[in-house]
């Protein structure tokens, strides 16, 4: 096997009961699901972690995906300005999405970007040389690690914690059940939407695999169950 492995596909789960929120009414399953891992993840990240402020430069990395995609319209819910890294075949679809500058990461490399306030990587390669792009102050949020070279990645993360004024957070989110309130909240006031790539049934999970290896995914794969 390669690539991550995490958890695994059920048709039944047990959930505690203080992880569980009614979802928005305007959204149908798939849809609501599709918000749960990267909408929470994205919220604590801006909000909580890097303290996102109005006015601020924001740079999203890996923006079309299912995260990234959430963090682009949180931060210009938030009133910042912008900046999406993505694919070239997605930079219209994150600047839908509220990013105010779209830039294919194959042909832009971190010079070209300028300074920012907060930094926003789902990718997890070259931290150190988008961790240089903060301004005095700023903060970088990361959610991923280089998986080619696990123990120097998440040891360099480690350290930006600690050491020097430009600090990194790195953190595995956990939501209950006010986080998902919040989240249904900004659904309902217009500031967020789901974005579903492609919905599978439970019998072609694999499919849904080799999509996410391939690359190149708008928002989140979901699977139906049943």
């Amino acid at each position: 096997p390669r690539g991550r492995m995490f958890g695994s596909a059920a048709e039944f789960v047990a959930v505690p009961p203080g992880k569980v929120a009614r979802a928005p009414s305007s959204l149908d399953a798939a849809e609501a699901v599709s918000l749960l891992a990267g909408g929470t993840t994205a919220l604590v990240a801006l909000r909580d972690k890097a303290r996102l402020r109005a006015g601020e430069r924001l740079l999203v990395r890996g923006a079309a995906g299912g995260v990234g995609s959430v963090a682009v319209q949180l931060g210009r819910a938030r009133g910042a300005h912008v900046t999406a890294l993505a694919g070239a075949r997605n930079l219209d679809f994150v600047r839908d999405l509220g990013a105010d500058d779209a830039f294919d990461y194959a042909t832009t490399g971190p010079a070209g970007l300028g300074r920012f306030d907060v930094v926003f990587d789902a990718v997890g390669t070259d931290l150190g040389a988008y961790r240089r792009l903060l301004a005095p102050g700023g903060r970088m949020v990361a959610i991923a690690f280089d998986l080619s070279r696990p123990a120097t990645s998440l040891a360099r993360l480690l350290a930006t914690t600690v050491y020097g004024p430009r600090r990194v957070r790195f953190f595995s989110g956990n939501p209950d059940r006010a986080l998902l309130a919040d989240l249904t909240a900004l659904v309902d006031d217009g500031a967020l939407r789901p974005v579903v790539d492609t919905v599978h049934p439970l019998s072609a999970i694999a499919d849904a695999h080799r999509a996410l290896e391939r690359g190149g995914v708008r928002g989140k794969h979901v699977i139906r169950v049943g």
